[in-house]
């Protein structure tokens, strides 16, 4: 096996890794797989690039900005934006409110574009390479990653996850046949006042790990084990007072005291 590796960077996002794994048994045509692949990652980059002028708060002239000041055309003349609030809508009433990207009666979905963007790109370009030379994807985007891996294949992506909390280095690591995987903190997403300082979600698509991520910092951590167990979520957790919770398919696996 070969891994095959494109970084790239764009509006959207600082930094974008994207990266193939290439049977042995192609490695004969290994100059037009990876002329291949160099393409596609540019219509990535230039799709990463679109989607930053529809939703970025820095533009004045984006459509989000534009629908924030009491424009409504964005709902009816862009797919994007139609598709966006549509996730918006439906994340609120899913997460029983705690992910909320109309907090305020202000539409703010800075939270899931970046996710929604990655699971477009992923869906588009990427995962259809699952066929023949190509048995595994992998694109990480600003910590969000999203995998996939060719039917009956035993492979998987090695992901580490780090305890950004207190700097104690290695949390967890997971194996991905396929899937995204998100972690937030309660620091860089502003949400100091959560008893829950750093969430990792496991789904299959980063769009729903993104949402069920912040819904749990915005939760606190015993109303989100109801929810863990609820709605089968998979992750692992970091509380100020209890220390690590893991969890799999809405059961904990293993609860660890600081």
């Amino acid at each position: 096996m070969k891994i095959i590796s494109e970084t790239i960077q764009t509006a959207l996002f600082q930094q974008i890794k994207i990266s193939i794994i290439v049977s042995d048994m192609t490695i004969n045509n290994m100059a037009d797989i990876k002329g291949k692949f160099t393409m596609i990652t540019q219509h990535i980059k230039a799709r990463f690039n679109q989607i930053d002028q529809v939703f970025s708060l820095q533009k004045s002239a984006s459509l989000v900005n534009r629908f924030k000041n009491g424009d409504t055309r964005p709902l009816f003349h862009s797919h994007d934006f139609q598709a966006v609030y549509s996730l918006a809508r439906t994340s609120k009433e899913v997460t029983d409110g705690y992910f909320d990207p109309f907090d305020g009666g202000r539409y703010t979905p800075s939270d899931l574009i970046k996710s929604w963007a990655v699971d477009q790109v992923f869906a588009r370009y990427l995962k259809t390479l699952i066929n023949g030379p190509v048995v595994g994807i992998m694109i990480e985007a600003d910590g969000i990653i999203q995998t996939a891996v060719a039917k009956n294949s035993r492979l998987h992506w090695p992901i580490l996850v780090h305890d950004s909390y207190t700097g104690g280095g290695l949390l967890e690591k997971y194996q991905l046949a396929g899937g995204g995987i998100v972690t937030v903190n309660a620091q860089t997403t502003k949400r100091m006042q959560s008893a829950i300082k750093q969430l990792t979600i496991i789904s299959d698509r980063v769009s729903d790990a993104t949402m069920w991520a912040i819904a749990g910092l915005n939760a606190g951590t015993n109303r989100f084990l109801r929810l863990i167990n609820q709605k089968r979520l998979s992750g692992i957790l970091i509380d100020r007072a209890l220390g690590v919770i893991g969890f799999e398919s809405g059961k904990l696996r293993y609860k660890q005291v600081s």
